[in-house]
């Protein structure tokens, strides 16, 4: 009896063992889906966020080709304003030859001496 007994109480310590292992397997178990289950949500999370910087990032690049093109079409209406300002500088400034100046000058002096004249005319006799 006491070889069985023994026999008994070392089959019942294996079955104890064997039990704590299979509890423990079991929470190891359910510690892992629970990780698996974190790991799949955060995947989501990820490609969620990807998807949206994705987004973000083809805004920003057709935000950035608008701001170029419009710069260059502000550029080319500058260009095309400063060209015609030019061209209407040009037109309207008349370059004077020197004799021309000349002219000038005598005739301002003479219609000087004129006025000059008229008042004295008219003022001193």
């Amino acid at each position: 009896m006491t070889e069985n007994s023994e026999s008994a109480a070392a089959a019942y310590e294996r079955g104890m063992g064997a039990g704590r292992i299979e509890q423990r397997l079991q929470g190891h178990d359910e510690h892992l889906r629970h990780i698996n289950g974190s790991i799949d949500s955060m995947t989501q999370a990820l490609q969620a966020l990807t998807e949206e910087l994705r987004a973000n990032a083809a805004l920003l690049t057709a935000n950035v080709a608008s701001g170029r093109r419009d710069a260059l079409e502000r550029d080319r209406i500058a260009a095309v304003r400063i060209e015609e300002a030019g061209l209407f500088d040009s037109r309207s400034t008349v370059r004077w030859t020197r004799w021309q100046r000349w002219v000038a000058v005598v005739g301002a002096i003479i219609l000087v001496g004129n006025f000059a004249l008229g008042l004295y005319l008219a003022f001193g006799s």
